[in-house]
């Protein structure tokens, strides 16, 4: 995995690419401290796999840079790594071409997983976010169960379903639950196949509008 990884805060940056340079997926780790930086680095031949960029960032923003980004790279891949939790901003970065969401107060496990699935071509949206979505759709909207969806969860699902609302990550479930992450994945996938949705916030929201979950904290 060749990334790219934009940040303006210099110990932010180093500190980034030294954690990322560590893992075995990660062969190199290119550093930019401005969107001007990746797109003079970009333009100059070089050609990541993902390109990881904070939101804000002096010039441009991230979404800015992702959408120019991958108008010079179409095959691009591209995640945010941000502290801002407003959806609009997730909207904004899923419709410049960006696959990954990913808050900076997410674990190194959680960030690798996220990129490994943003290097698939799969959308990522980190635990933290996913959790503040469910809450603010549970205060801003009745849960209204008009009707009882023909979906049938197992006993582990329905475990592993009620963790993800509350905002464990799939590491952390599997610590709780004594199974493997990997485990763990394949349950959340059956459960989006289930369901018919496209994703985890969508899986939530469904669950939540459907009283599929035993319990929301």
């Amino acid at each position: 995995m060749h990334i790219l990884l934009t940040e303006d805060h210099g110990v932010v940056r180093e500190g980034l690419r030294q954690m990322l340079s560590k893992e075995d997926e990660v062969n190199r780790v290119e550093t930019a401290a401005s969107a001007n930086e990746a797109l003079h680095i970009l333009t100059s031949g070089l050609r990541p796999d993902i390109l990881l960029t904070d939101l804000h960032l002096g010039d441009l923003s991230g979404v800015e840079l992702i959408s120019q980004a991958r108008a010079l790279i179409p095959e691009l891949k591209a995640a945010l790594l941000t502290i801002e939790t407003d959806p609009r901003y997730l909207s904004d970065a899923f419709r410049a071409g960006a696959l990954g969401y990913i808050l900076k107060e997410a674990d190194a496990d959680e960030l690798m997983f996220g990129l490994r699935k943003v290097a698939r071509g799969r959308h990522f949206i980190c635990s933290g976010l996913t959790k503040r979505l469910g809450e603010r759709l549970v205060r801003e909207r009745p849960i209204i169960h008009t009707d009882t969806p023909d979906v049938e969860l197992s006993s582990r699902e329905q475990e592993i379903l009620d963790l993800i609302a509350d905002g464990y990550t799939n590491s952390e479930i599997a610590d709780r639950i004594f199974t493997s992450r990997r485990t763990v994945e394949g349950h959340r996938l059956s459960m989006i196949s289930k369901t018919g949705v496209r994703n985890t916030p969508e899986l939530i929201k469904f669950a939540m509008l459907h009283g599929l979950l035993q319990t929301v904290k």
